[in-house]
């Protein structure tokens, strides 16, 4: 059996240390060699850290900035799929109607009443549409659906027109329900925020706000057209056979123009989806940037670390030689 005094405990002891302090380099350094990258920044900056700082705090910033471009790209995304949605529903709508004001037979209007009514649905559900959550046309109001249900409106429309005459009655009640200030639309169909998002900060002094709300003059001349197209067949009306023809060619009219407002609404968020796109590029230059003089800052060099490397790894074959050499030691050959 080995017999060992203090003062090889002591070796013993020493021998432990630097083995464990040596594998500690090697991990760092084969950890840097494979990164690219300082594991000990405080050494490797000289505890200079006011450089790293700025770039971890430009980073940061640019992070939300990115955020933020993300989730206004995906509302304003959501806004014009729904708007083209409105369009194509209300253009659909308006050309059965121009086709059949030219005989406007109840069975004509029976057609159009229907696909008014089904229109109508879909228009909504589009307006209502929501993105993680929040209701993208509602302004401030983000957790409330901006409009009520089609059967809703209807219901209201249908007592706000009854008992119309004249083709020239009914669009004149339609636009009070609609269009007036305080008017049954505001009050009843309405029920989204009337005051729009705040802006959505993208950096760099550049900011895109969607102020668009279901409440638009435009989209209201939308519903209101298909709205009471839906009711054209109605009983509550008493429209004779000119009179429904009237009714008829005022709504074709009245929806075709229609789709003049809606162009303008589209191009007004196709002009923000651009500046939204716009933005997301340069933040993204600017993180890549950023992120490369980061890592240039803590970079190692290569060849000076594998050189380290390669000396830690010599160091821990020879303590591991000198320790095996030491372990065989004994009691006698210590007095021979």
């Amino acid at each position: 059996m080995n017999a060992l005094s203090l003062g090889d405990l002591a070796h013993t002891f020493l021998l432990r240390r630097q083995s464990a302090q040596i594998k500690q380099d090697l991990t760092r350094l084969s950890e840097e060699l494979v990164s690219g990258r300082a594991t000990d920044t405080r050494t490797h900056l000289n505890g200079h850290f006011t450089a790293l700082a700025d770039f971890e705090r430009e980073l940061r910033l640019l992070d939300r900035h990115s955020n933020t471009a993300a989730e206004v790209g995906a509302q304003s995304a959501a806004m014009q799929a729904a708007m083209s949605t409105v369009q194509d529903r209300a253009g659909a709508l308006a050309e059965t109607m121009a086709l059949a004001s030219a005989a406007a037979s109840p069975g004509d209007t029976r057609t159009v009443a229907n696909q008014a009514q089904s229109e109508l649905e879909t228009i909504i559900a589009a307006l209502n549409t929501r993105v993680a959550g929040r209701a993208v046309f509602s302004g401030v109001a983000v957790a409330t659906a901006p409009l009520t249900d089609a059967e809703t409106l209807l219901a209201d429309l249908r007592t706000a027109v009854s008992g119309a005459t004249t083709a020239a009655d009914v669009m004149a009640a339609a636009d009070t329900f609609f269009d007036a200030p305080g008017g049954a639309f505001e009050t009843s169909i309405y029920q989204g925020g009337t005051t729009d998002l705040s802006p959505f900060d993208l950096g760099s002094g550049e900011s895109v706000t969607l102020s668009l709300r279901a409440d638009d003059a435009a989209l209201r001349t939308v519903l209101k057209n298909v709205a009471v197209a839906a009711l054209a067949d109605d009983p509550g009306l008493t429209l004779d056979a000119g009179e429904a023809k009237a009714l008829m060619q005022t709504l074709s009219v009245g929806a075709l123009s229609g789709q003049d407002g809606v162009t303008r609404l589209r191009a007004n968020l196709g002009f923000a989806e651009e500046r939204i796109e716009m933005a997301s590029a340069r933040i993204t230059s600017e993180l890549t940037s950023l992120e490369v003089a980061r890592n240039a800052l803590l970079e190692v060099d290569p060849y000076q670390t594998a050189t380290e490397l390669e000396a830690v790894q010599t160091q821990l074959e020879t303590l591991y030689t000198i320790t095996a050499r030491s372990s065989r030691l004994s009691l006698v050959n210590f007095l021979s």
